[in-house]
């Protein structure tokens, strides 16, 4: 049955422009409305959870916060009520980890308005939602006659938590401080610089700083804040 009434999206992300474009975008759609929107997850509004959206739209690189938390935290806040991830940075890589972490689709902030709506509209049609030419590199992943070869980045080696530390050492952040900003026991963030190591085989220290800030500055991928 078709709803009488335009479905609920709420936007998460901390761009003022890019949220008021695509709110613009939405509620000029006729069947989608925009009930709200946020800087982070922390910054939800109290009563969201007695009226649930009908579909989030969460940047996966928030200044406040790790994106792959925040997707986190809204599965578990919200169940049932899918995400839609849009994000500036890199599909290849960020798309699947973000659907194999829960999200239901993963749309690029350069596609165009009617792309952005049909992901939307697939999305809350119970679909997932990737781009034609993730599709072909994902198939092209799992079909070993096909001409494009794989993806490859050591990047996907690491777990969500790594991939997390890697991004603060980037932004030039010390044990200490990612310990702070990821309320973990420094121990702990020694522990997966180790591993970190290991897995993008990086023999010392200054060639996983090294590493860090150079991926860092490719990707675009800043934490401007002290704590999460």
């Amino acid at each position: 049955m078709k709803k009488s009434h335009p479905a609920q999206v709420f936007i998460i992300d901390d761009h003022p422009v890019l949220v008021a474009g695509l709110t613009a975008l939405i509620e000029k759609a006729g069947d989608l409305a925009v009930s709200g929107s946020a800087e982070s997850t922390d910054a939800l509004p109290d009563n969201l959870r007695a009226a649930p959206p009908d579909l989030f739209i969460l940047d996966i690189h928030l200044k406040s916060s790790d994106g792959f938390e925040a997707l986190k935290q809204l599965q578990q806040r919200f169940t049932g009520t899918p995400v839609l991830v849009f994000s500036m940075h890199d599909e290849s890589f960020y798309a699947e980890r973000a659907l194999q972490s829960g999200a239901r689709g993963y749309l690029m902030k350069t596609e165009d308005p009617g792309q952005i709506l049909k992901a939307i509209r697939k999305v809350l049609g119970g679909e997932f939602y990737v781009s034609s030419r993730l599709q072909s590199l994902l198939f092209a992943q799992l079909d070993s006659s096909s001409p494009t070869p794989p993806i490859k980045n050591p990047i996907r080696k690491l777990t969500n938590r790594e991939l997390q530390v890697i991004q603060l050492i980037g932004n030039g952040k010390n044990n200490r401080e990612i310990a702070a900003i990821m309320n973990i026991r420094l121990k702990t963030v020694e522990a997966h610089r180790f591993r970190i190591k290991e897995k993008l085989n990086l023999k010392h220290s200054t060639e996983l700083i090294q590493f860090a800030v150079h991926w860092v500055q490719r990707e675009g991928v800043f934490h401007n804040n002290a704590s999460a």
